[in-house]
């Protein structure tokens, strides 16, 4: 019985991370990308960056730190760096921190169709100091490397949370850009008469 749930929970997985198709670069690089180019009809560049602008917005509100590195609205191009915190153990009120994920996030505006792309994904190992602070080692680990001897659960563990996550944000990202706002709604009603 704990066999066929122990399969079960693992073909749930494998269908999840299938779901989110992620992109994988070169065998040297082994590198993760979540990418997509969307097509967004009758929407504007402005509104389109508008829209980007707000999601980064809502996304520093998340969980996750996120510092943007470059907003240019004459190219329509939004960059910067998100982090985000994994953990050891996730009952109870005594989460331990494991590491955190980083990533790059890129969202590239035109007339109506957008781009994004989520990739650079890299563990950062932390650590508990002699004052029992949690701080970080300065080892680094690429999302995508398969092996991590002597956690290989815990590793696998945080690379499927990385893949559902990132399956959400691509969803509220979707959702975001496709918004009207009110103003724009005002501007064409005194435009037509």
């Amino acid at each position: 019985m704990r066999k066929l749930r122990l399969v079960s929970i693992v073909l749930i997985l494998i269908t999840q991370v299938a779901n989110c198709q992620p992109s994988v670069l070169g065998e040297e690089s082994k590198g993760v990308e979540f990418s997509d180019i969307v097509v967004a009809d009758s929407l504007s560049k402005e509104l389109l960056f508008q829209n980007a602008q707000e999601y980064v917005r809502l996304l520093k509100n998340d969980d996750e730190k996120f510092e943007l590195q470059l907003k240019d609205s004459i190219t329509g191009k939004l960059c910067g760096q998100s982090t985000f915190f994994v953990y050891s153990s996730q009952s109870g009120i005594l989460k331990k921190i494991s590491g955190a994920i980083s990533y790059y996030l890129s969202i590239e505006v035109k007339e109506n169709k957008y781009r994004y792309r989520f990739n650079d994904f890299s563990f950062h190992y932390y650590k508990q100091d002699r004052y029992f602070n949690i701080v970080e080692t300065g080892k680094v680990k690429n999302l995508g490397d398969s092996q991590a001897s002597g956690w290989q659960r815990l590793w696998m563990r945080h690379k499927s949370l990385v893949y559902v996550k990132m399956q959400n944000q691509i969803k509220n990202l979707k959702i975001k850009m496709l918004e009207k706002h009110k103003k724009d709604k005002e501007k064409r009603a005194k435009i037509e008469w």
